[in-house]
């Protein structure tokens, strides 16, 4: 290797250190250190209140928590109750040889450290957790599980539900396009819009997916459900979409992604999971039905005068946020 490779290489190397430290938390003048994604939300006055999500029930549906047990984020969570849908195998539930997709996840949603190094907001709720997804393999019966696991976490009094998966065509099924992005097409869409019709206190908070920058290119089912929360991805700064996080279609009455903020790690599914922590915590502090959840989010959001089928209203701001919840005390 000659000397000018030799001083691009570290050059590179400090430049990557660098952005990891920049990126990986957001430290300011608040009580923890918190991720980017939370910190493009955060504000002092949210901060000191020291919410948790405490006593929230949260179910995450996913495609394994492998090492939950011992990822420091997530160690010590109150995890309630747990079911594998994909083989009703509990033994393994939380094995490192498992697929630890859903612990990131939930990492994002309730991760603490020793260090007050914070995650996801909601570290102090219950957790329900569901495997219903293969990781490496896309058969149709993923999306009939999650239907079963909704179904579980409901029977469980579960009111709050996240979702870091989504669907487009399946390995053994083609029937779905792009051109049903409807929230009434998919089974898993169907089935979400039945159940959120009856309750109106159940919040589902569902991935925007990452197909912005493939053939696809839109959301995935079930996250075109007009009553679910949809999140997508922000760049750095929290305005302009990150180029894989799928877009809204055209063909509706209603913006989709509803919300956005920045990834880490890069993808949708742990973008989700950050605005299921806060909301977790919104309930916490004020309980409100869904509606008025999705109405103070939406209105506290950056870009709420300019929706887009890009980034929605924007990232929601909890300044904005605690100012109305006021209203409903």
């Amino acid at each position: 290797m000659t000397m000018k490779k030799i001083v691009f290489y570290l050059l590179a190397l400090v430049l990557t250190v660098s952005c990891n430290e920049l990126t990986e938390f957001y430290t300011s003048e608040y009580k923890y250190s918190y991720t980017r994604p939370i910190g493009l939300m955060m504000s002092k006055a949210f901060d000191t209140l020291n919410l948790s999500g405490k006593g929230i029930k949260i179910g995450v549906i996913d495609a394994g928590f492998g090492k939950f047990k011992t990822n420091e984020f997530t160690k010590n969570l109150n995890i309630v109750a747990y079911r594998d849908f994909v083989d009703e195998d509990t033994t393994n539930f939380f094995s490192s040889r498992e697929n630890d997709h859903g612990t990131i996840v939930t990492k994002s949603i309730g991760g603490k450290n020793s260090q007050n190094q914070v995650y996801g907001l909601a570290f102090g709720s219950k957790y329900y957790l569901a495997k219903t997804d293969i990781y490496d393999k896309e058969p149709i019966e993923d999306e009939k599980r999650l239907i079963k696991a909704i179904d579980w976490l409901i029977s469980q009094d579960v009111k709050l539900i996240n979702i870091s998966l989504g669907y487009t065509t399946f390995d053994d099924d083609d029937s779905y396009s792009n051109k049903d992005l409807n929230g009434k097409t998919a089974l898993s869409s169907k089935h979400i819009d039945s159940i959120l019709n009856a309750n109106k206190d159940i919040i589902i908070v569902v991935s925007a997916g990452n197909e912005g920058n493939k053939k696809w290119k839109h959301i995935t089912f079930p996250s075109d459900v007009k009553d679910v929360i949809t999140v997508g991805s922000t760049d750095f700064d929290g305005i302009k979409r990150f180029k894989s996080s799928g877009t809204g279609v055209d063909y509706v009455n209603y913006i989709k992604p509803e919300i956005a903020t920045y990834p880490i790690p890069i993808g949708n599914s742990n973008t989700t999971p950050v605005i299921t922590g806060l909301i977790a915590c919104i309930l916490e502090k004020q309980n409100l039905n869904r509606d008025l959840i999705k109405e103070i989010v939406i209105e506290s959001s950056s870009n709420y005068n300019s929706p887009n089928k890009e980034i929605g209203y924007g990232v929601p701001k909890t300044s904005l946020i605690l100012a109305k919840i006021k209203k409903y005390r």
